[in-house]
């Protein structure tokens, strides 16, 4: 068994204690702000057309047509900006 540092613990709890405070998963808030992250890095605001091509960055290549990839990126783009409006009513962003 692996021992975690204090780092590790202390960052599992943060992210624990927003999944539960906005009933979210802790994988999902991780990936909220990693993508936000991704956004800020950019000059100019962003559409949610860009926005959609980094959150499907990450996604493995299966065999979809473009219409289940476009539900796909809907579904995504949905979930970060329930996440978004969710954080900012609790006043994390």
């Amino acid at each position: 068994m692996a021992v975690k540092s204090a780092d590790q613990r202390v960052f599992e709890f943060i992210v624990g204690g927003l999944a539960k405070a906005i009933n979210e998963k802790p994988e999902d808030i991780i990936w909220f702000f990693r993508v936000r992250e991704l956004m800020s890095e950019m000059e100019k605001p962003m559409s949610d057309e860009k926005a959609w091509k980094i959150i499907m960055k990450d996604k493995k290549s299966v065999k979809m047509s473009a219409e289940e990839l476009l539900e796909v990126a809907r579904r995504e783009l949905r979930k970060f900006r329930r996440i978004e409006r969710k954080l900012k009513k609790l006043g994390v962003i």
